[in-house]
């Protein structure tokens, strides 16, 4: 995940351009933008931080947002991607790989910490959150030939629904998730900005606030009997005991809801709010930290004093008030020995 304010929207990236796709972005900038990636970093803390209520309508609240929420940002990365002025291989392993080394070494550290005990290092397989960094790596370094692919949105449906059928693709590497989540990145690409606004009527609005209750209901119901997996791409059907003919059903349905769910966000989103919007330049910070105040309730959840919808109500505000002390530029600033390996050329340097 990567903030807007590293993007922009210039012309379409070209395997042949060399530009760095990190440099400051234009004056000009959507808001609305920022504003969406920022409620989406906060829906994405939120759902990690309730995952140790064990009530109904929790894990109903849990498996609700896992049913959008990373679809919705895959689809922002594939759009911020199309705009971006240029393609750079140097510059996009700098941006995305060196902070998924240092965080897969702080997730072991802070793993061990937690329980009391050295964590086995797992070097291929992506620490919790890291593997949003792997993925976007892929899917940007393929972004200009997915642009020139003749229907390449159906076809990379279809190369999601296989995907799940391979033991081979799994988590290792985040291959299970990158081509799981290929779809909602490739509808991102081809995305116009036209488009907005035919879903931003009054009545599209209206009928996809109706699409988001109507998922929360069927969250809740579902929930019993459908395990959460389903929703995170990355496991073939046979470790979910699924038949392939089953598996692939199942995923098309997950692919479908989070694409219609998305494109409810895209519809109910378009407004524009200083808080939240800042919240969205420093995502990337956002993302990669709040794990590490999340790993001490992993291991021993919440205290059972309080009632459920108590804690609900206390971690939604807590998730407001951390996404807002941790993006200031403050924290920014502080954290980018771990984000930017430019820091460190510029520290020898001076």
């Amino acid at each position: 995940m990567t903030s807007p304010s590293t993007l922009s929207p210039h012309r379409p990236l070209s395997p042949r351009d060399d530009v760095r796709t990190d440099v400051a972005s234009p004056p000009e900038r959507d808001r609305s933008i920022d504003a969406a990636v920022g409620l989406l970093v906060m829906l994405v803390v939120f759902s990690h931080a309730i995952g140790p209520l064990s009530g109904r309508p929790a894990e109903a609240i849990t498996q609700w947002l896992f049913m959008f929420h990373m679809p919705a940002f895959v689809f922002l990365s594939g759009y911020l991607t199309r705009k971006s002025s240029g393609w750079s291989p140097r510059a996009l392993a700098g941006r995305l790989l060196f902070p998924f080394a240092v965080f897969q070494v702080l997730h072991v550290v802070a793993a061990s910490l937690a329980a009391g005990g050295l964590a086995t290092p797992t070097p291929l397989v992506p620490a919790w959150t890291t593997w949003y960094l792997l993925s976007l790596f892929v899917w940007r370094m393929a972004a200009p030939w997915l642009t020139r692919v003749p229907h390449v949105l159906p076809l990379s449906v279809a190369v999601s629904i296989a995907a799940g059928g391979l033991a081979v693709i799994g988590p290792h590497l985040s291959l299970g998730r990158t081509l799981g989540f290929l779809p909602f990145f490739v509808l991102g690409l081809v995305w116009r900005d036209a488009w907005f606004a035919r879903l931003r009527s009054p009545g599209i609005r209206v009928a996809s606030a109706a699409l988001f209750a109507g998922a929360l209901a069927l969250a809740y119901v579902t929930k019993p009997t459908l395990s959460r997996g389903v929703f995170f791409l990355h496991e073939d059907y046979g470790d979910l005991d699924f038949a392939f003919l089953e598996g692939a059903a199942l995923r098309a349905a997950v692919l479908a809801t989070g694409g219609l769910l998305t494109l409810a966000l895209v519809s109910l989103t378009g407004w524009s709010s200083r808080v939240v919007a800042r919240i969205g330049v420093g995502s990337l910070v956002v993302y990669l930290l709040h794990p590490f105040a999340l790993y001490p309730t992993r291991v021993d959840g919440y205290s059972t004093a309080l009632p459920e919808a108590a804690w609900l109500v206390l971690i939604a505000a807590a998730t407001l008030v951390f996404a807002w002390l941790v993006s200031h530029r403050v924290v920014v600033r502080a954290t980018k020995p771990l984000m930017d390996h430019r820091w460190w050329a510029g520290s020898r340097r001076s």
